[in-house]
């Protein structure tokens, strides 16, 4: 799965969690959480180790990382009621999911299968960006990823105060375009059986469904959600 699908998975979670706690760093946990596993393993695999392995899902991409941040997570909320690193979690589950890393049992449950199977990435990372540039549902997952942010941080961006406040005028364009756009990509998937298109269809339709969500219960248009006044420590 490319890069801007991850991250658009991640910051809808964290839209989610953010609603739900109150807590407006959650989005942005969930959000990096999302791409970490590609942040660590990319260049790792396909830079320092391109001799031996030259591999994008190695260590970061096992189940044994999610679980070292899911254990450190529930200690941190036991120790101080913060929900960051849950929210990482749940960013990086979001990504393995999307990678269909279980078709890859070595990697995800690293060491015990044994050492990562080496592979041959020859200008991995010239692909990679080819794809990203030419991908219609990367640009739709990364511009509404811009729209979120500007209008979730817009008292962060007081000088794009004015963007901000034309985007709240475009609602709901922007989830009846990812939901048209996420229909046509389940269509595809099934005429053609392509399990990206399936995948990048029923994310589309689900941050399609969580956009009218949020929206609707004034989570992002006003700044702070409904519940963020019983609790100010968690702005």
């Amino acid at each position: 799965m490319l890069g801007f699908c991850h991250l658009f998975a991640g910051v809808m979670i964290g839209l989610l969690l953010y609603k739900l706690s109150g807590q407006r760093i959650l989005l942005i946990a969930s959000a990096v959480g999302a791409i970490l596993p590609d942040l660590i393993d990319k260049p790792l695999g396909h830079f320092l180790l391109a001799d031996s392995l030259n591999a994008g899902r190695i260590y970061a991409h096992t189940l044994l990382l999610l679980l070292i941040i899911v254990v450190l997570g529930l200690y941190y909320w036991r120790k101080k009621s913060n929900y960051l690193l849950l929210a990482a979690a749940a960013g990086v589950g979001s990504h393995l999911l999307l990678d269909q890393i279980w078709q890859a049992p070595v990697t995800l449950f690293w060491p015990l299968l044994g050492p990562f199977a080496a592979a041959d990435f020859e200008g991995y990372f010239t692909t990679f960006t080819i794809k990203e540039l030419t991908s219609i549902s990367e640009w739709a997952f990364a511009l509404t990823v811009i729209y979120v942010l500007l209008i979730v941080y817009q008292d962060k961006f007081k000088k794009l105060n004015k963007v901000s406040l034309w985007f709240e005028r475009l609602l709901p364009l922007p989830s009846i375009l990812l939901l048209i756009m996420g229909l046509a990509y389940l269509l595809s998937a099934l005429f053609t059986s392509n399990e990206e298109h399936l995948l990048v269809g029923v994310v589309a339709v689900l941050g399609s469904l969580v956009l009218t969500y949020t929206l609707k219960n004034k989570v992002m248009s006003s700044g702070e959600p409904e519940t963020a006044h019983l609790n100010p420590a968690k702005r």
